[in-house]
Order: structure tokens, then sequence, then C-alpha cells
């Protein structure tokens, strides 16, 4: 069955905001970008920059979108 679906000839298309071209471009390991990527891993804030210079987005883009996705939890005071 996995023969209809797999296929020798498979194109990999290159993606503008790739892995290896955003590596290429801030010197952030592979891994760290995909841990990144996939939510295993906190970023740091030179890394959103790192990364938003890399694919063309204003400055403080990306780190705006995450803290409104992931906001703060306060403990108890």
């Amino acid at each position: 069955m996995q023969d209809h679906f797999e296929s020798e000839n498979t194109v990999i298309v290159g993606d503008e905001n790739g892995f290896e071209k955003i590596q290429a471009k801030t010197g952030i390991p592979e891994q760290r970008l995909k841990d990144i990527y996939f939510n295993t891993g906190a970023p740091e804030p030179y890394e959103f920059l790192l990364i938003e210079k890399a694919v063309g987005k204003k400055p403080g883009e990306m780190m705006k979108d995450y803290v409104e996705k992931y906001p703060v939890k306060k403990g108890k005071e």
C-alpha cells in the first residue's frame, strides 16, 4: 500500500524561507530552527530578530505574534 503514496520520482520543492536558507542567513543551527518552528523550544529575542530579518519581516512582528499566541502566565503572588 505504501507504494501508492511514495515514489522514487518525488520532486523536492525549494522554499524561499526554508530551514536551510534561514540557517545560512542567520547562523542559527537547523535543529534549533526546527525546535522553534515546532514549538519544542522557546525562542530567544535575538533569534526572532535574526529570523525576521532573514525572511523580510518587520522587527518585532514575530515576537508580537508569539507573545499574543503564548501569553506569560503569572504565578500566585
